[in-house]
């Protein structure tokens, strides 16, 4: 399976500009996507995480990975899992080779999945037919109070979903806490809430918020400090009263570790377009349940990352959910039935490959061809 060709390309579409986060609002999402192509004609697709602003930056590192890539063997992933993750230059910012590696493994599993005529899933060994996922949504938005993000967490209920997730952190303490009362209400007490702070809070506030949640119901808190805080994670872990999900935006092996060691963390989450791919993702997993610490996989782009997500977990048990968004749902309309739609709360990644059409077109967004290079091309 000789790899000749290597290709980028850039998904890209235009939002309302409503919803806010962190740091800007969302008026556009760009995404880097690769499709890697042998000479007999199978194909595979990959997706990275990128800082929206530098998205050149991560095709630039693409294009200087493509000349090691046209040429090999894309049976040999692990090989070219190593050299793309040590591809790295003092100009270059850190998360660029991870996010990258992340794609080109990503695409070379899809790939050799696809010449068995399996899943993904199937190739790596199946733990079970279909995976736990949660709802991600209830994004801050102007003109989106409580009674609206109330409706907003009630219709992913009426989808199948049996566990919702909402960001908190920007607002008010109290205005916040009146937004998981409203979903809580919305949703009925049989329905999983969590919450996402987005590294907003305090070490001072953090546990006496923690506690009014889970007077709420709330079962779970992504992001409540910086990842780099283990000291207050590792105290707001001890609490117990919420499981603590810690890593969305890692990448360093060395960080999950230091984590897992201290109990830092109640939940690992991993971005599989960012933290190495298939790869990598599986082996953090195994690290992660040497620690009896449940994997819980991100999902905030593409049809490509999700369905990454959904093959890693019905490949590993140690993956306790996968985050399906209901804003950033970017191509999902290209999915199967089965990878949309919830029965029992799961999702069942059943098709070959990642479960993605060979030829992907967007109905919302676009998608744009920025290089493609071959064998015998690249120098």
């Amino acid at each position: 399976m000789e790899i000749a060709e290597v290709a980028a390309y850039e998904f890209r579409r235009t939002l309302d500009g409503r919803h806010f986060g962190p740091n800007a609002r969302w008026t556009e999402r760009r995404i880097p996507i690769v499709r890697i192509t042998t000479r007999d004609g199978q194909t595979g697709m990959g997706e990275g995480w990128c800082e929206q602003e530098a998205i050149s930056l991560f095709f630039d590192q693409l294009r200087s990975l493509a000349p090691y890539l046209l040429g090999g063997d894309a049976r040999l992933i692990e090989q070219h899992w190593q050299t793309a993750w040590s591809l790295q230059s003092a100009e270059t910012p850190d998360w660029i080779p991870p996010a990258v590696t992340s794609a080109v493994d990503i695409a070379l599993w899809d790939l050799r999945a696809r010449g068995f005529g399996a899943s993904v899933h199937e190739l790596l060994g199946p733990q079970r037919d279909a995976v736990p996922v949660y709802a991600s949504g209830g994004l801050y938005a102007n003109g989106k109070g409580p009674a609206e993000l109330a409706a907003e967490m009630q219709g992913l209920v009426e989808r199948g979903f049996y566990a919702v997730k909402l960001k908190i952190g920007r607002m008010e303490r109290d205005a916040d806490l009146a937004r998981v009362a409203a979903v809580r209400e919305a949703v009925g007490p049989q329905v999983e809430i969590l919450v996402d702070a987005g590294e907003c809070l305090t070490t001072g506030e953090a546990p006496a918020m923690i506690r009014r949640l889970a007077e709420l119901g709330v079962t779970a808190i992504q992001a409540p400090l910086p990842v780099t805080d283990v000291p207050g994670l590792l105290m707001l872990n001890r609490t117990g009263r919420l499981r603590v999900l810690v890593g969305e935006s890692e990448w360093r092996v060395a960080r999950f570790r230091e984590l897992l060691r201290a109990g830092a963390v109640g939940v690992l989450q991993l971005n599989p377009g960012l933290c190495g791919g298939i790869t990598q993702t599986l082996k953090l997993a195994a690290l992660a349940e040497a620690h009896d610490v449940p994997v819980c996989l991100q999902n905030h782009s593409t049809a490509v990352l999700l369905a990454a997500c959904l093959q890693i977990g019905a490949a590993r048990g140690a993956v306790a959910a996968v985050e399906v968004h209901g804003f950033h749902d970017h191509l999902h309309e290209l999915l199967p039935t089965q990878m949309l739609q919830p029965r029992d709360g799961c999702l069942a990644p059943d098709a070959p490959g990642l479960g993605l059409p060979e030829r992907m077109q967007a109905s919302r967004g676009d998608i744009r061809l920025i290089w493609r290079l071959r064998a015998g091309e690249a120098g």
